[in-house]
């Protein structure tokens, strides 16, 4: 397979994916079955993947995490590109 971005070649792999929630929190989702390209890293969720990802979504008060992270958030400067 050939990634759709670059052209470049695309492997099997396991990845991370992170969905927002309506609340403005993140739910990542690991070790999912992935393809993603070696130049670019575009990534390719297969469909029974992305369905079973939306069903967790849908019903993510029933979900266990099996680990919890903090995430630092910042909001720079408005001059801070300047």
């Amino acid at each position: 397979m050939k990634c759709f971005e670059c052209g470049g070649e695309v492997l099997k792999t396991l990845g991370a994916v992170k969905m927002a929630c309506p609340d403005g929190g993140f739910i990542v989702f690991k070790d999912i079955p992935m393809n993603q390209c070696r130049q670019c890293g575009e990534q390719y969720i297969p469909g029974k993947w992305a369905e079973k990802i939306g069903f967790m979504m849908r019903n993510r008060e029933s979900l266990t995490p099996s680990e919890i992270i903090q995430v630092p958030v910042v909001t720079p400067a408005s001059d801070a590109c300047a």
